[in-house]
């Protein structure tokens, strides 16, 4: 089903000629603490530093938008007794509507190969490969300028691997540039 309604977007974005083209930057966080240092950094399920290329098409004349992205998350803790990191693809697809300077969206959020990694002094190194995840998006997104964004998300999944789940979910601050 999810091959499916990815299919889908895809093939509605491709058939799009006006599609715009924009670069996202996203600090995200939340999620089940996977690691943490006595000096209060961890590492969360659904946190980190996101990068990701999008396009969106406006839908006629009343506001509506789709946008879909392309990006990856991940998250690196270096401690003076080892190192972890967390990393995923994530595939967005989000409907919006405008109001003046003000976008509502709401769509779904795939994240790709799910990873985490350690290597802590006195333990044998973790590696962790999450099943794909599929979650919900809710977001919020000010017009600053033509093509210049700022933005937050809700974005509510969880992560599984072996029959054990834990919360991947995470609420983002975000910038874009549209081309």
């Amino acid at each position: 089903m999810t091959r499916l309604i990815v299919s889908v977007i895809l093939l509605a974005l491709a058939s799009t000629a006006q599609a715009k083209l924009y670069l996202e930057l996203s600090i995200e966080d939340g999620g089940d603490t996977l690691i943490g240092t006595s000096a209060g950094e961890e590492i969360n399920a659904g946190g980190g530093l996101k990068l990701a290329l999008g396009i969106q098409k406006e839908l006629g004349e009343n506001g509506g938008a789709l946008s879909l992205s392309l990006g990856k998350l991940y998250q690196n803790l270096d401690a003076s007794n080892g190192t972890a990191k967390i990393s995923t693809y994530t595939l967005d697809a989000i409907y919006s509507i405008r109001k003046d300077n003000h976008r509502f969206g709401i769509g779904g959020s795939y994240h790709i190969g799910p990873t985490y990694e350690d290597n802590i002094a006195g333990f044998l190194p973790l590696k962790l490969d999450f099943d794909n995840a599929l979650g919900l998006i809710l977001q919020y997104t000010y017009a600053l300028k033509p093509g210049f964004k700022v933005g937050a998300r809700l974005t509510e999944m969880d992560y599984e691997v072996n029959g054990f789940s834990l919360d991947a979910g995470s609420f983002g601050i975000f910038i874009s540039n549209g081309f």
